[in-house]
């Protein structure tokens, strides 16, 4: 197996986090991506899931299903009643209840334009959001924002390439929202359409401003009310239950909206007890004496709005009371209704948030439920948002979507071109290791073989001067003694001598090498042969006997050792003419030393003569990290001093 794959392999067995960091060592845009990818997320987190499914039978508006794309594209379009300023369009996609969520938007058009105009016809229009050229973005169940900032009264639709499922061509929109400032004002708005499907309850062109989507209330889910919702009954005496809040002053209100209760403290059942006959009233004295009405049923059932909230226009009449009567209840045997939150807008602004609240009360519940809760700012599922944060929240978390998806689909390339550039980074560290090693072993061989000449040179140097000069003396002494016969008996003994010098010199050289057969013989025990070799007819005082000398030394610092103390003894016969000698040898608080020191004739150190060897002394001292001197006096003798720090092991 190959250095590479193992190192990848190595790689890829580390934790997720710890994976990506290894691979964003090797991509600045990868790591710019990861760290996007998790600031999104983060943020996605912080917005949380919103509450998204359809609670009401009404879908929204659709075109007929065709087996081909229709020859004319097909228009829906709202009329605002009047030429008037808006801010911003959304278009809510349609969920319908017979697939799932995560399957994302119905009927949802591909490509599609959106215009104004004043003119019914559109004779003459001004464009507002094209997106005609490419198919756009699925957007799920998200609503599509489109910035507006215009002044208009009719907003059309115009799809330039439908939905397609199932084999079929078509158009679904779930509602159309168009907002001045917190207020819908499409809401309720003349819908006409070209090619629709009216099949109530489900599909209908009415539905498209019905204010019912699968999106729900605008909320922010997340921290709730410790109850879902208020409740009214009927009074004993037979009065009609009621709920009511006071303005604290007299104002003149743009909307009421009424939002039901979508039950979580027992069923899921959105809408719970909302009346099916109710009226709204407002009022400037508490007791309604001059009450006007601003909505009523009038005698016909409502259908339920689930979860999506019930919005009446004010149309700025003025009041300081507002209050919600239940006609009929849910069933006909209820005696009750229910309401998450009553909220009144004026002057663009929620007026009700804390208000103090009044109701017929509910006898039913022991301890009845907080009435306050009709007016803290929270439905059933998360705290009322105004519209335009909504919307921007909405667009946001979409846009959050649309760039992790991106970033998700772009990231398996961005590391898998990490992955190769690790590989390829690490097939170059390894070359350069495996090429670093390989000239390191080269180096090696060249100085082993660099010291291996050096050692046979010495070697040599050393038989020559050792053994070749005995050798030569032998065979001198040998031809005198042939020559002189019986008078020859002390040159034979000369010749034993020196025989018996030769064999020692011989003994040393084979334990210098290293020879197996002379391995035994330590460094103390050479040194007192060779004292007593190289000092014939001299006193030797031994001070110390070197018989602790480090075992772990190399061979070579053995060596240099030997020859520093023979090069030295040497020294002494040729140049101190002493008849005494004193050695000291041993190891003393980590520091090997050596002690040297004859009563010959001395010199002056300072102007020693090159015949001495000094500079070798110091050259050997050095080559084993020691430390060499030398004190003479003429008349007074030597002293030299070799010391080696003994290395820890």
């Amino acid at each position: 197996m190959s250095v590479k794959p193992i190192l990848l392999a190595i790689l890829f067995t580390l934790p997720g986090h710890a994976a990506a960091d290894w691979r964003g060592l090797f991509s600045s845009k990868l790591r710019e991506m990861e760290a996007e990818l998790k600031s999104h997320r983060a943020e996605l987190a912080t917005l949380g899931d919103p509450v998204v499914g359809n609670t009401v039978p009404q879908f929204g508006y659709q075109t007929n299903q065709k087996p081909a794309p229709p020859p004319e594209s097909p228009w829906v379009q709202v009329d605002l009643g009047s030429s008037q300023p808006f801010d911003t369009i959304a278009l809510v996609p349609v969920l319908v209840d017979f697939q799932p969520i995560d399957r994302g938007a119905f009927g949802f058009p591909r490509r599609f334009r959106v215009d104004v105009s004043d003119d019914a016809s559109f004779g003459v229009f001004t464009p507002l959001f094209v997106h005609t050229d490419y198919d756009f973005p699925k957007p799920g169940v998200a609503p599509v924002v489109i910035a507006a900032g215009c002044k208009a009264r009719y907003i059309r639709v115009t799809v330039t390439k439908p939905a397609e499922e199932n084999y079929t061509f078509f158009v679904a929109l779930g509602e159309l929202i168009a907002l001045q400032g917190n207020r819908n004002i499409a809401l309720g708005g003349a819908v006409r359409a070209s090619d629709p499907v009216n099949i109530p309850p489900r599909w209908d062109t009415l539905y498209l401003t019905d204010g019912r989507s699968p999106l729900g209330p605008p909320i922010r889910h997340g921290v709730m009310p410790e109850f879902d919702a208020v409740f009214a009954a009927i009074r004993a005496d037979g009065s009609p239950a009621w709920m009511a809040v006071d303005l604290g002053a007299e104002m003149a209100l743009g909307e009421v909206r009424l939002h039901p209760l979508h039950a979580r403290q027992g069923a899921d059942v959105p809408g719970f007890r909302f009346p099916l006959q109710f009226r709204v009233e407002l009022a400037s004295e508490a007791g309604f004496g001059d009450s006007q009405v601003l909505f009523d049923t009038l005698g016909e059932d409502y259908p339920n709005p689930g979860n999506n909230p019930v919005t009446i226009r004010a149309d700025g009449k003025s009041g300081r009371y507002v209050r919600v009567v239940m006609v009929k209840g849910e069933i006909p045997t209820t005696t009750e209704f229910a309401l998450s939150e009553l909220e009144v807008q004026a002057s663009g602004h929620r007026v009700s948030k804390g208000r103090e609240v009044t109701t017929s009360g509910d006898p039913k519940r022991k301890p009845p439920r907080p009435i306050e809760q009709l007016t803290d700012d929270f439905t059933s599922y998360g705290r009322l948002m105004e519209l335009p944060e909504w919307l921007e929240e909405w667009a946001r978390r979409s846009s959050l979507h649309a760039s992790v998806r991106e970033l998700e689909d772009i990231l398996p390339s961005r590391i898998a071109l990490a992955e190769r550039r690790a590989a390829w980074t690490a097939a170059g560290v390894v070359t350069l290791l495996v090429a670093a090693a390989a000239a390191l072993l080269l180096r090696t061989k060249r100085v082993r073989k660099t010291e291996q000449e050096r050692f046979r040179t010495r070697l040599a140097q050393d038989l020559h001067d050792e053994i070749g000069s005995n050798l030569a003396g032998i065979a001198v002494l040998s031809e005198t003694a042939t020559q002189l016969g019986e008078e020859s008996e002390g040159d034979m003994q000369e010749i034993h001598r020196i025989a018996q010098e030769s064999s020692e010199a011989m003994r040393e050289v084979l334990w210098l090498v290293g020879a197996r057969q002379e391995m035994g013989i330590d460094l103390g025990r050479q040194m007192q042969t060779a004292a007593s070799r190289l000092l014939p007819g001299r006193a030797i005082h031994w001070a110390r006997v070197p018989d602790d000398l480090p075992q772990s030394w190399s061979m070579d610092t053995r060596r240099q050792v030997f020859l520093f103390f023979k090069e030295t003894l040497t020294n002494v016969v040729r140049h101190a003419r002493a008849d005494s000698v004193e050695i000291s040898s041993g190891v003393t608080g980590g520091v090997f030393e050596l002690r040297i020191h004859d009563n010959g004739r001395g010199f002056e150190v300072a102007t020693a003569p090159a015949g001495l060897g000094l500079q070798s002394l110091r050259d050997r001292a050095a080559s084993v990290h020691g430390n060499f001197t030398i004190e003479s006096t003429p008349g007074s003798g030597t002293l030299v001093l070799l010391t080696i720090p003994i290395p820890n092991r």
